[in-house]
């Protein structure tokens, strides 16, 4: 179902280079600066390697909790191009240094769903220090209900929110 050969309909994936253009135009009109990216949950690597290419930063940072995730991307070639750093990890347990200057992007693509309720604002908070920009995506109850009816779909895993509940609790944040 992920899988990038097959062509995966799962957003960020198959459209992934769009994603990266779309977000380094609306940086651009800003005339904001891209110099380092961190990625909270990569999964298979696919958006934030479109990042990279679209965005040419200096350095980057990666974090998943999944070993399989952490093994694939510490394999990835195009990543021996760029100074990075891969972390078996969450959001949540990632240890912040205090000295530690903010990278200039940060991307969560898909993850806040799997935050529990208690850690959705301290992990904005986390963010919020450790990047000056937020490339946020996340699927919504509204997604959810779509996927169950049509797709017949279901995330077990995953707490279903309104875009309500997440523009106010990143507001306070981005």
């Amino acid at each position: 179902m992920y899988a990038e050969e097959d062509g995966s309909i799962i957003d960020g994936i198959h459209n992934a280079k769009e994603h990266a253009l779309y977000t380094k135009s609306i940086l651009d009109l800003g005339e904001m600066d891209v110099n380092s990216i961190a990625d909270f949950g990569f999964g298979k690597g696919i958006l934030l390697r479109e990042f990279v290419k679209v965005f040419k930063p200096k350095q980057i940072l990666a974090i998943d909790p999944s070993t399989e995730a952490f093994d694939n991307l510490s394999k990835q070639k195009w990543l021996k191009k760029i100074k990075h750093k891969i972390l078996q990890t969450t959001i949540e347990n990632f240890p912040q240094s205090r000295n530690s200057k903010p990278f200039d992007l940060g991307i969560c693509n898909s993850i806040f769903q799997y935050i529990s309720d208690k850690d959705v604002s301290s992990s904005f908070v986390k963010l919020s220090k450790l990047c000056k920009y937020i490339y946020f995506s996340v699927p919504t109850k509204v997604d959810y209900d779509y996927m169950k009816k049509e797709l017949n779909f279901i995330d077990p895993y995953a707490n279903s929110r309104t875009k309500e509940f997440y523009l106010k609790t990143l507001k306070p944040y981005f």
